[in-house]
């Protein structure tokens, strides 16, 4: 089973039963993980840092995305994240919100994406 955890605002994760989830993984707080996702191994995502009024923004995994081997998704400030469907996230790989990927993006292994609305990317 997977490391899901509440985020100190009490927000728990919230995972799609179709989705997988490696048992190494961890999941913190306001992350919503839709249909048919797989997250691989030592994957990170933390929905966990609030902002000044103490909100925090979803960390979203579109239906059908594949998010690789120790990618970390994480945002400041408790601003939004958003990763669109069908979008493929390769081994290691930074996403550091704000940020949104569009449906249907590849992400090469090593990338970092930081402070972007919205990209779409091939690299």
């Amino acid at each position: 089973m997977a490391m899901l955890r509440p985020n100190p605002r009490g927000d728990f994760p919230v995972v799609s039963e179709s989705a997988f989830v490696d048992p190494t993984a961890i999941l913190c707080g306001h992350v919503i993980v839709e249909d048919d996702v797989f997250i691989g191994p030592y994957a990170v995502i933390r929905a966990d840092e609030a902002d000044e009024n103490g909100h925090v923004e979803p960390i979203r995994i579109g239906s059908g995305s594949n998010i690789q081997d120790g990618v970390v998704i994480h945002s400041k400030d408790g601003a939004a994240v958003t990763i669109g469907s069908r979008t493929s996230i390769a081994h290691r790989s930074i996403i550091h919100g704000p940020c949104g990927v569009t449906d249907v993006s590849t992400l090469g292994s090593g990338c970092v994406v930081f402070d972007a609305l919205p990209v779409q990317c091939d690299l």
